[in-house]
């Protein structure tokens, strides 16, 4: 025995970086997972637009629900660095989530006095499936910042607190700031630095005081950003009233489930009276072992820790999450292991038994791990798996269905936002997705009905109009999508939402109202909006000549050089560009009605095709395309005819015309390689 516990004093952190990495070794190969929001519709991460880094820290720059920026920094950087690279997010993670791991036994030792407690207690610890969402899931790393600074920020003030080291003090403030930037999972470190003191320090309780004030000016500046930020957001209008009894059952779930982690879900089930029993069975153990110190503070630890998420002082959106625990669990995971090895000492004839009760947490927790985390491998396996086991919860019953609508599952995906609808009314991303979906299928008019009805029920979110623009847009309805869309514009502003009309969402869609009325000098303005971050319309580039020129054949020159010099995920708002200056050139004030005309005629052109009529189909294309030398999509989709007609000599011809606009296209050029065409 006394050879293993000195290969645990020698070995202890080796032991936690192997097992760290050797469980979560799978997640190096995991996709990104429900991170869309997070990393790449963000437009200050995604780099469509350019951020300085001071405002990362101002609650204008709305990039999540909450207040977290410096989570977002470290995101930043890792982007900046190395790109979206799941690979290295999933390494950062895993390295953050050892490190955390570490620092947790050194805070354990400092506490507990004891080696083997505090190992036993990090190796459950690192085991807890709980994690799994922390450190599997990208957009949840800032949880594992968190409690790693929170730890470090616990650890520097125990050192001030006995050594009186002014220097201490002042890292473990620092710490505690780094640390609720990150996520307010970090916020009750106060309250438990008090806790911690009465139960360990009590003699210096009156003088303590003095050093719990240094943490408060930066808690209430953070829960001011905070409340800026979410009064900013439209999740927290959706907030769920729980009764006092709802309250109370989701504390006792988050204490059953950090105990015995046997309902693993990225949403855990509603409610349920079950969970209160544990609750009240905690709370009794706090009274029975209340002279013991240890026993007493760890438990209210835990308390302190899940409070926040409780819903008992204001209601949020997901009041259960597994990631909610990686702070609460800690307290669960010192039990057990003092349990282990201080309750059960009336056994000391038989030392095997007080190390099955740790045996048995260990092998169920590595149970539990090793089944549940392949379900993070991607998003796919994960919300089946999460409405499976949730299936009347409308946020599994919504990522299920966006999942479905991605795999063009139609039918089960408006089937199953009508249940969300009709069992939560109050639930309006669940209208947004139907709305998407009837749009994607075509139903246009079917789609602008339930969209006026959406607006009934909440008119005065931007959203709505931005979705009715879109569809009289596609019914060729233009006067009124412009309409819709400055409607749109007042109530973002209104909401306050956006500061400035910079702003990416309005300029893509202003975008297409500069094209459709051949507008080129709006259609820069927001081209320079949306390519903010990249080579066009910068100071430096060729293309940013645009800017200078007047004449129609300069600007022409430009856009065509551009397409020949680069491979560009913008060709097509270029060659919209063209097509702009082209009708402007070529019909003059007429321009707008004769580019809305050919848009109808696009329109009537696929009508004839869906009706079998390809010679229609072809002439109006031809005529289109006689009328405006740039309508790039009027080739494509004449290539396509012809290719469906079996007129491969046409299509080349139509293919090798959108390659003289476009040389880069490479659409164009494999379709041009399957048709046998000579290249080179």
């Amino acid at each position: 025995m006394n050879n293993i516990c000195d290969f645990i004093k020698k070995y202890n952190i080796l032991i936690f970086v192997i097992l760290g990495f050797l469980i979560y070794f799978p997640t190096l190969s995991f996709d990104f997972i429900s991170d869309d929001a997070f990393l790449f519709i963000n437009q200050y991460l995604n780099g469509r637009v350019s951020i300085n880094f001071i405002n990362f820290f101002i609650p204008s720059y709305v990039m999540s629900e909450i207040y977290i920026p410096l989570n977002f920094v470290i995101c930043w950087l890792i982007i900046k660095i190395f790109g979206h690279s799941s690979f290295v997010f999933h390494l950062v993670n895993t390295i953050f989530y050892i490190l955390l791991s570490i620092s947790l036994f050194y805070l354990l030792r400092r506490i507990i006095n004891n080696d083997l407690i505090s190992f036993f207690a990090v190796i459950l610890y690192i085991l807890h499936p709980c994690h799994i969402e922390c450190t599997a899931w990208i957009s949840a790393m800032g949880y594992n910042v968190s409690v790693l600074f929170f730890i470090l920020s616990f650890l520097y003030f125990i050192s001030a607190f006995d050594e009186n080291k002014k220097l201490n003090y002042i890292y473990s403030i620092l710490f505690y700031i780094l640390a609720i930037l990150n996520q307010p999972i970090a916020i009750t470190l106060p309250a438990i630095l008090f806790v911690w003191i009465y139960c360990f320090r009590k003699e210096r309780f009156k003088d303590s005081i003095k050093f719990i004030l240094g943490y408060i000016p930066f808690l209430f500046i953070y829960l001011y950003l905070f409340y800026k930020t979410t009064s900013n957001t439209y999740r927290f209008n959706e907030a769920i009233d729980y009764t006092y009894l709802e309250k109370g059952s989701i504390l006792g779930f988050d204490i059953f489930n950090s105990f015995i982690p046997i309902n693993l879900s990225p949403v855990q089930p509603l409610p349920n009276i079950f969970y209160i029993i544990p609750l009240f069975l905690f709370i009794l153990f706090i009274y029975f072992f209340r002279n013991n110190k240890l026993f007493l503070f760890f438990c209210v630890f835990g308390i302190i820790s899940i409070l926040p998420y409780s819903n008992i002082f204001f209601n949020i959106v997901v009041p259960l999450a597994d990631r909610y625990l990686l702070l609460a669990s800690i307290s669960s995971c010192v039990l057990i292991s003092y349990f282990s090895f201080y309750i059960l000492e009336k056994f000391k004839e038989q030392k095997i038994i007080k190390y099955l009760s740790f045996i048995f947490f260990v092998l169920l927790y590595l149970l539990l791990f090793l089944s549940y985390l392949p379900i993070w491998r991607d998003n796919t396996k994960l919300w089946s798996y999460s409405y499976n086991a949730n299936p009347d919860n409308m946020i599994c019953g919504l990522k299920y269905s966006k999942l479905l609508f991605n795999e063009k599952k139609y039918f089960e995906a408006i089937k199953l936002l009508d249940n969300i609808i009709d069992k939560h009314p109050e639930y309006y991303s669940a209208y947004e997705l139907k709305i998407e979906i009837m749009m994607e299928q075509g139903l246009f008019i079917e789609a602008l009905d339930f969209c006026l009805k959406f607006k009934s029920l909440i008119p005065d979110y931007y959203k709505v109009y931005i979705y009715l623009f879109d569809i009289y847009i596609n019914l060729n309805e233009y006067d009124k999508a412009s309409e819709y869309l400055k409607l749109a514009y007042d109530k973002a502003l209104k909401s306050n939402l956006y500061k400035n009309d910079k702003i990416d969402l309005f300029a893509e869609k202003r975008l297409i109202l500069a094209y459709i009325n051949t507008e080129p000098e709006e259609f820069i303005e927001n081209f320079r909006v949306i390519s903010n971050n990249f080579e066009l319309l910068q100071d430096n580039g060729d293309f940013s000549k645009i800017l200078e020129k007047t004449d129609y054949k300069s600007r022409e020159d430009i856009c065509l050089n551009y397409l020949k010099k680069y491979d560009t995920n913008y060709f097509h708002s270029v060659i919209q560009l063209l097509s702009c200056f082209y009708m402007k050139e070529t019909y003059k004030n007429d321009a707008s009605k004769i580019m809305k005309s050919l848009l109808n005629d696009m329109v009537k052109a696929q009508e004839f095709i869906n009706k079998g009529d390809n010679d229609s189909a072809e002439k109006i294309y031809l005529s289109v395309i006689s009328k405006n030398k740039y309508m790039y999509q009027a080739y494509y989709n004449l290539g396509m005819l012809y290719l469906q007609i079996n007129s491969q000599t046409k299509a080349k011809d139509i293919f090798s015309k959108m390659l003289i606009i476009n040389p880069n296209d490479k659409q164009i050029l494999q379709l041009l390689n399957g048709l046998g065409k000579d290249l080179k």
